[in-house]
Formats: structure tokens, sequence, C-alpha cells
């Protein structure tokens, strides 16, 4: 029995600390997600911006290049030759070209510009100063950008795929008095973005380009240039912008194991081609990595920008959700057994006046109250099911000469005595009650008139026989009726109450019952 108060008490404290923690969890839980969001569109804003300011500074760099050097009236003659002259003449002219323009490529390779190329109006490659001995094949189908100059006539600027290299191009046509000759492209890898991201920030960065792009248009000689991305089986990593080195306290261990760490998340979510971010938690540190979509110059999505940064923000956001959800958790169940113990000290409390209210507390037998309402009870089911339904009522004779002859605390015995001789032998469907002084009564359900006259007649004797105190005695005058269909309880208590005083009126210490 205690085993199961136990238990219902932990069950109430597991519903009421449920019932408390869960609004609780999930408004924190809400509340970081607000603010998580609101801190990974500020990141994704600012890295947007860091990586659109230094595109841009290139474009002014290829553009001053342009019209400063490259647009040049001996410059241009040389590739308007070369469209009409025969493979000799072209040689000669292209070596003029390289040997003039030389110098300019080694100082836009130390400005990090990895191509610096020369087509011909027909889209034929003239020079490339990256692989000079690689001339003379169509670019027509595979460099957008240059089909693009040549339709439009107009220079164009965005990240394109090459048959060599990738990179963020630079396409101006050129023209020999005022008529079309041909283009000239500058463009700029990945590498060249990373290296002034990092001289600026403190974050790693990568890059990776989606693998049918390469497959369509590098040479295949050249695709060892890429590696598969472990960040999605759709996109290649070029080898070229991975560094070897510790980046911003970023080794390329440790960007492994974060790739690692959000491979799943990202090969899904790249697909939706937009901007997003992922964190993950490594060694105790909080990281998180930005992607930016990247677009070419047909304005297809073909690559994402990816920086890695360490994020103490986060960090401290992510504490501080945890220790707001473990002090609700713990004010949950302090509160859950505050309730409890207050329900239960309630239905003590209750129990206690209850039983203040329903019991007699010299012989904690039931008292008057309890025993007009057991005596309802039992008169209803005994004439529902037709059952004999008894009552003895008895008093200790000459009680009031014990009180005055041995005191108080005597008669407080013998009354105690008394109920304790009587008790030991009910059933334990028999209601015994105190009605008041020295009388007591005994409902005894289910047992004929004859059965409770031989009963009263046992206890009579038991307490005759008994020894309570030197020189005292003790009987006790008992009146016997059992239940008729036409009584109610004032009926019944007043026949079982005339026997009783018929017994006394008869020598006391005798049984008269009442049919």
């Amino acid at each position: 029995m205690q085993i199961m108060k136990y238990l219902y008490s932990f069950v109430g404290v597991l519903l009421i600390f449920t019932a408390l923690f869960i609004p609780a969890y999930s408004f924190f839980k809400h509340q970081y997600s607000e603010k998580e969001q609101f801190h990974f569109d500020a990141k994704l804003e600012n890295a947007s911006l860091q990586f659109h300011a230094v595109k841009s500074a290139y474009n002014l760099l290829a553009q001053s290049v342009f019209d400063n050097i490259i647009n040049k009236e001996h410059i241009v003659s040389l590739i308007k030759r070369a469209n009409a002259a025969d493979d000799t003449e072209k040689v000669h002219l292209r070596n003029e070209l390289y040997t003039e323009l030389l110098p300019l490529y080694e100082n836009l390779k130390r400005q990090n510009v990895r191509q610096f190329h020369f087509h011909l109006k027909n889209s034929v490659s003239f020079l490339r100063f990256h692989r000079p001995e690689k001339y003379g094949d169509s670019l027509e189908t595979i460099r957008y950008s240059i089909d693009k100059v040549n339709r439009t006539k107009r220079e164009a600027f965005g990240f394109e795929e090459g048959r060599i290299f990738n990179g963020f191009r630079h396409v101006f046509p050129l023209f020999y008095e005022e008529k079309f000759a041909g283009t000239v492209e500058m463009s700029y890898s990945f590498n060249a973005i990373k290296m002034e991201e990092a001289k600026r920030y403190p974050a790693y960065h990568s890059f990776m380009l989606n693998k049918h792009i390469v497959f369509d248009k590098v040479w295949e000689e050249e695709r060892d240039n890429y590696i598969s991305s472990v960040l999605s089986p759709e996109y290649l990593h070029d080898k070229a912008t991975i560094n070897q080195k510790t980046e911003n306290g970023f080794s390329l261990a440790l960007i492994e194991h974060i790739n690692e760490a959000i491979a799943t998340e990202s090969a899904e979510r790249v697909k939706s081609q937009e901007s997003f971010i992922l964190d993950t938690e490594l060694m105790g540190e909080h990281y998180i990595v930005i992607f930016i979509p990247i677009n070419n110059v047909e304005k297809k999505q073909v690559a994402y920008y990816i920086s890695y940064e360490k994020d103490p923000t986060l960090k401290i956001m992510k504490k501080t959700c945890r220790l707001e959800i473990i002090i609700s958790a713990i004010a949950s169940l302090i509160l859950a057994v505050l309730l409890v113990l207050y329900v239960l000290s309630q239905k003590r409390t209750h129990k206690a006046l209850e039983l203040l209210a329903t019991t007699d507390p010299l012989t904690n037998l039931a008292n008057r109250n309890k025993l007009n309402i057991l005596l309802e009870k039992a008169m209803q089911f005994s004439i529902r099911y037709k059952l004999p339904l008894s009552v003895i009522f008895f008093d200790i004779d000459d009680f009031k000469k014990i009180n005055d002859s041995q005191g108080h605390d005597a008669g407080d015995t013998v009354l105690i005595t008394v109920s304790k001789l009587i008790s030991e032998q009910l059933r334990s469907s028999d209601i015994f009650a105190r009605w008041g002084g020295e009388e007591f009564i005994i409902l005894l359900p289910e047992t004929p008139h004859k059965d409770a006259k031989m009963l009263a007649e046992r206890y009579r004797k038991l307490i005759q026989q008994y020894k309570f105190l030197p020189d005292i005695t003790v009987t006790c005058s008992f009146g016997v009726t059992q239940l008729r269909d036409d009584d109610d309880e004032n009926s019944l208590l007043k026949r079982v109450d005339n026997a009783l005083y018929s017994a006394k009126n008869h020598g006391k210490n005798i049984v008269v019952d009442v049919s």
C-alpha cells in the first residue's frame, strides 16, 4: 500500500512536471530559433556584401587595365591583322603580342588574375598567356561570355567555366577603326577573392562548382584539377582553392571534420540553389558555414562560395538557451514536487478533519455522526437485497459510580477496554460505534435477530468475566433488535433503545431482544 502511495506521488510529480516544462521548453526553443534566424540572416547578408565588394574591386581593376593598357591602337591592330593572317604570320603576331604584354600579365598574376586571353572575332583562341602553347581552338558555344560579346559587341562580366580554368571573367570587345576585331578576357580565380577576404575577415573560404559544368567544358586532361566535394555529390572543389596550411585558425583537418558533420544536410540544402547557413559544434566550439550561390554569365546557378567561421555569439546563444531550459526544468520539478506535497498535505488534513469529525477520540471508534451515515447505507443495502440487519445497543452499568469512586481516568480506562474487547470479536463487515458517554452500538449486516442475540450474550459474559481494575466489576446491559421492512432510522434506533431500557429496568447485566 505504501509502495502504491509513493508510485501515485511519483506519477503525479511527473505529470505536473510535464505540464509545466513542455510549454516552457517550447517557449525557450522558439525564442532561440528566432534569435538564431536573425543572427544567421545578418551573417548571410554580411558575407554576401563582403563577397560582392571584393568582386567589385576586381571588376574595377579589369576595367582600368583594359582602358589604360589593352585598348590601345597598336595592341588592337595585332588582333585585327591576325583575323586575316595565315598560320605563319599568326605566329609572329602572337609572339609580338605576348612580348608586348608579358610584363602586364606578370603584374596581373601578382594581383591574382589567373587568365589573360585574346580571341579572334570568330571566337577562336589566339593567345592564352596562362597557356601560350594552346591556341587555335574554337570557343564558340563553349564560352557563352565570348559568344555574348561577339553578338552584342559589349563587355560581359560574370563567372564561367573554361577549357582549363574557371573564373570570374571580364570579356571586352576590341575595335580597330570602329570595326569589331575580336575580344580579350581577364579573369581571376576564387583564390583571388579568398586571399582578399582572408586579409579582412577571420574565416576560412572555400568554393565548389557543379560537376556537370566541369565535365561539359573542361578538357579531359585538365579535370584532374578538381576533386569531389564531401558537401554534395553534385559538386567539385578546385584543387587550387584548397589551402593545405592553416588559414585564420582553420586547419584542413578541422575543415574536413566540419564538412563531415554537415555533409548530409548540405547535400540536401544545395539543391535549393539559394543562400543558407549550417552550424555544428566540435570540441566545445561552435562553427557556422555560410553558402552563397554563384550564378554564371548565363544567369544559371553553377557554384557556391563557402565561408567557415568560428561563432562565439552562437555559442553564447546556445549556452544561454540550455541554461534557460535547465533552470525551467528545475523550477518545473520543484513546483511539481511542491504541488504534489501540497495536495498530499491537503488530503492528509482533510482526512484528519474527517477522522476528527467521525471518530471518537477516546476509543477510536466511529462516533454518532459516522454511525448515522453508516446506518443509512447499511439499511439501504439490507432492504435492496432483502438481507437481515441486526442492531445491538449496550451501555456500561453504573458507570457513574466508577467515575465517582475511582476517578475519570479509571472510567476512561473502562471505556477503552470495553471497546477493545468487543472490537476483537467483530467481523470486518460489522460496524462498532460509541453512541455517547458509556453507550455503544453495533451494526451486524446479514445477521438475523437470533444470531445477534447470541452475540450480545457472548459479549455480555466477556465483559463480566474480564478483570478491569482491582475491586471493580464491570457489567453491561444489552438491547437487540432486527430491521423491519417498514423501519426508518429513527424507528429502528428507538426500538433497540427501548430494549436496552428494558434490560436496565430488569436488573441490568442482561440481554433483552425485541423482534
